[in-house]
C-alpha cells in the first residue's frame, strides 16, 4: 500500500445502535453518508497522501429533534503513514469518544 486509506463507523451508544444517515466529509476530497450498519468502508476513495486532513461528522441531523450538544464533530488527523487509519466515532446526545481502531 503506498497510500493511506480511512475507514469510520459511527455508533450512538445512547441507543446501542449504529449511526445510520449521518454525513462523513475528509476535507474536500470526500462526502459520504453512514449505511445501516454507522459503516463507511473508504472515505479516501482508494486512498491519499501523507498529511493533516479534517474528518467532519454532521451529527445534528441525526439526532433530529432530540436534545443533543453536538451539531458537528471534528477531528484533525495526521495521517503519516501509508496504511489503513479506522476512526469509529461513539456518540450520544451529550458525549462522545473516539480512537484509532483496526
Amino acid at each position: 500500500m503506498t497510500r493511506a486509506t480511512v475507514s469510520t463507523h459511527v455508533l450512538d451508544v445512547a441507543s446501542g445502535n449504529p449511526a445510520a444517515g449521518v454525513r462523513v466529509t475528509l476535507g474536500t476530497l470526500a462526502a459520504q453518508i453512514t449505511n445501516a450498519e454507522g459503516r463507511i468502508a473508504d472515505l479516501s476513495g482508494g486512498g491519499i497522501g501523507p498529511g493533516t486532513y479534517q474528518l467532519v461528522f454532521e451529527v445534528d441531523g441525526y439526532f433530529g429533534s432530540r436534545p443533543h450538544l453536538f451539531k458537528k464533530v471534528v477531528f484533525e488527523l495526521e495521517l503519516a503513514e501509508a496504511r489503513h487509519y479506522h476512526v469509529p466515532l461513539l456518540i450520544s446526545p451529550f458525549g462522545l469518544s473516539s480512537y484509532r481502531g483496526t
